[in-house]
């Protein structure tokens, strides 16, 4: 398991308290919420496709995750719950990406991003799903998806690609502007 956000909240007297810590569970296929020192936890999401990526919106009250799906089918998709796990929703369905893996919110301007390996893209869509798009493309075909330095891997806050960790000797990093699409 991987710890991967805290939520944090302010009440109506503006003191900052910690909220839940959520937890992806590859090998389980599930999403675990906790407090952040670990006690009360619970199972809130089972019967993901491998999720990989996972980012909080505490002030919408979702959280939105990546599953893998198995590499070779071009099955991956995108899923939106609620923080408690409920309304669960698929918003990227699968075959839209590939092998979506991290994910970033930016919620000033409505949009997902994330990075999708065996497809060899960066990509983004909508809070809703709608208007998916290809931001970076680092290759094309079967012969180009066994180049593993072709992988999108990671994306950061500013929504730059990070490629080709597995090669710490030529390690990349790619950037696209959050508005206008471009191809590699």
């Amino acid at each position: 398991m991987t710890a991967l956000e805290v939520t944090k909240s302010k009440n109506s007297s503006g003191v900052t308290r910690s909220g839940r810590l959520f937890v992806l569970e590859l090998s389980g296929d599930r999403i675990h919420s906790m407090n952040p020192d670990g006690s009360d936890r619970k199972v809130i999401v089972t019967g993901g496709r491998y999720p990989d990526g996972i980012v909080v919106d505490a002030q919408a009250g979702h959280i939105y995750w990546t599953n893998m799906g198995v590499p070779p089918h071009n099955d991956g998709s995108i899923e939106r719950a609620d923080l408690d796990g409920g309304n669960r929703k698929i918003i990227v369905p699968q075959g839209g990406t590939h092998t979506p893996k991290q994910i970033h919110l930016d919620r000033e301007n409505g949009k997902l991003y994330w990075c999708d390996r065996e497809g060899m893209r960066v990509m983004r869509a909508n809070l809703d799903g709608s208007q998916v798009e290809t931001l970076v493309q680092t290759g094309h075909g079967d012969e180009d998806a066994r180049d593993q330095n072709r992988w999108c891997v990671g994306i950061n806050h500013r929504s730059e690609v990070q490629e080709n960790l597995l090669d710490a000797e030529r390690p990349r990093q790619w950037r696209a502007g959050p508005h206008l699409p471009r191809q590699h």
